[in-house]
């Protein structure tokens, strides 16, 4: 994973955290009042539940393939491969955040170290118990491999029988629930977003919620010990020293807001199912959003040929059917390919760059009134979205596009030219039979050309070479054969290197890709210093 996939893998996640934490923080205190602490602390949920919400695969776009028509390079000269221009910022960036996520942690590790030095040395007690040389922060559950219950010096003496009983009830409540793992997720939350501080405030309150939970289930299970569990409250000494994984009585502890807790009547049957259904049904609808508010990833859709069908369709379950013409002209270099897809539906293409740049286009087409056509589309470099472009054109009449990188390294030039493809276009070809297949179409944006050899670019020599190449059901190019050449011994070395790197659509076969053929022809013509290669379909 690079650098600027990291950063933008940072970037969603907390955006997705901060919404959560934003809408936990509006609503903690309403549903405390109306169904208690505990549905505070289940509010909070909502957390864990974003990130991994964004985390899943992205919902997927429906793109048509695209068939390639005829694509051009510039060949005057050979091409030398230069070292890529990396841009340096993403790399600062995930060198300052993991120094921040180290410090962090280093802190909470710190924390941690003190408060368990401050406890002195511990001794286990007959019941299971340990007992520590101090009274701060105790009795505390702490250890996340091995959970304990830790009681301060002169716990018999500190606290009457009944009062002994509530805190270690409050305590073994803790252990129950695994706080101590909800509270080392939180520590590492801490580390990660470090530098989100709506996320670090809306932990402390995470935290708070945890304890009036806790208080409110002690009290739940002995109804008639509130004040005896509020003088237990106020006997405990509170801690100079966090303890990131673990619980214990903090020194910022809402005592005042616990103790008047104590006061509310504990949530019922109905109460517990409210929260528990608003809970569950809150993060759902949340993590759902937050899926599905991801930009999509577009993946093909083929259409059917059948060489037994003669019949021709124009029109989808979405529309019209249009014909786009793209010449796209990066950094000098020109790709001319066509796609067809339905009023609607949107298609994409990619291209990579001298410069490493990685481009990447998305348009949906929806004709408009007066008989024009509008055309949306999302342009990326690198995963960054450079510009949303909305383009109202003519019918067959081209519209242009140019962008550049924030840099100015790499710049993409678009042309596009739409138009209906009219009823018996034998472009578009119905599937008659069960048994019809596709054959494999070439991606342009993954179609490196053959490089001009040297000793026909010093000779001006032009020429031509078809290849039948074998597609495998993953879209490889598993076996390429010359079946013609012209001048014989020139063209086939380089024109075979370049069809093994190239990937195909592969063929389809009642629904499932499998094997298929293709011809591609490739003309050599120094005359116009491009070299031209266009695809002619046939099935295997």
């Amino acid at each position: 994973m690079t650098s600027a996939e990291i950063l933008a893998l940072l970037l969603k996640t907390t955006l997705a955290s901060s919404a959560a934490v934003a809408l936990a923080l509006i609503l903690r205190q309403p549903l405390r009042y109306w169904l208690g602490a505990s549905a505070a602390y289940l509010l909070w949920l909502l957390l864990p539940v974003a990130l991994l919400a964004v985390l899943l695969p992205a919902p997927q776009v429906a793109a048509v393939p695209m068939r390639v028509s005829e694509v051009a390079v510039q060949v005057g000269q050979a091409v030398v491969a230069g070292p890529a221009l990396i841009a340096h910022w993403p790399l600062w960036l995930c060198c300052a955040w993991l120094s921040g996520v180290l410090l962090m942690a280093l802190r909470l590790y710190r924390q941690q170290r003190n408060f368990q030095r401050g406890l002195g040395r511990l001794s286990q007690r007959d019941d299971g118990l340990w007992q520590a040389q101090t009274v701060a922060g105790l009795p505390a559950a702490m250890g996340l491999l091995r959970p304990r219950i830790v009681l301060p010096a002169g716990f018999e003496a500190r606290y009457l029988p009944i009062e002994q009983q509530l805190v270690l009830l409050h305590e073994r409540v803790h252990l129950q629930r695994g706080d101590i793992v909800i509270n080392a997720l939180l520590a590492l939350l801490q580390c990660l977003y470090w530098f989100n501080p709506l996320l670090l405030f809306a932990l402390r309150c995470c935290r708070q919620d945890q304890e009036l939970s806790c208080d409110e289930r002690v009290i739940a299970r002995v109804s008639g010990a509130r004040r005896s569990y509020g003088e237990a409250m106020l006997k405990t000494g509170l801690a100079a020293s966090p303890l990131p994984v673990g619980c214990h009585w903090q020194n910022h502890h809402p005592l005042k807001e616990r103790i008047a807790m104590l006061k509310r009547p504990v949530p019922g049957r109905k109460q517990w199912c409210a929260m528990l259904v608003l809970s569950l049904g809150l993060s759902s609808a949340f993590g759902y959003t937050a899926w599905a508010a991801q930009p999509g990833k577009a993946v093909s859709i083929s259409t059917s040929t059948s060489s037994s069908s003669s019949s021709t369709s124009t029109t989808t379950g979405k529309g019209t059917v249009y014909s786009t013409f793209v010449e796209a002209t990066l950094d000098g270099n020109k790709q001319r390919f066509e796609l067809q897809q339905s009023a609607g539906t949107p298609f994409s293409f990619s291209a990579s760059s001298d410069q490493g740049v990685q481009w990447a286009a998305e348009f949906t087409l929806q004709p408009a009134a007066d008989g024009m056509l509008t055309l949306k589309g999302r342009l990326k470099a690198n995963g960054d979205l450079i510009s949303s472009p909305i383009l109202l054109i003519k019918p067959d009449v081209a519209a242009g596009i140019e962008v550049s990188t924030a840099d100015g390294r790499s710049t993409w030039v678009l042309e596009l030219r739409s138009v209906a493809l009219a009823a018996g276009d034998p472009a578009i070809v119905s599937a008659a039979s069960s048994n019809a297949e596709q054959v494999a179409l070439p991606y342009a944006g993954r179609m490196p050309p053959p490089s001009y050899p040297r000793d026909a670019m010093d000779s001006r020599t032009t020429g031509k070479v078809v290849l039948r190449i074998a597609v495998d059901a993953e879209g490889r190019a598993t076996d390429v054969v010359v079946t013609e050449a012209h001048p014989k011994g020139v063209f086939e070395a380089t024109s075979i290197a370049a069809a093994r790197q190239w990937r195909f659509a592969p063929a389809m076969k009642d629904g499932k890709p499998v094997a298929g053929v293709i011809k591609v022809p490739i003309s050599f013509d120094m005359d116009d210093e491009e070299m031209h290669y266009s695809e002619t379909q046939s099935r295997g």
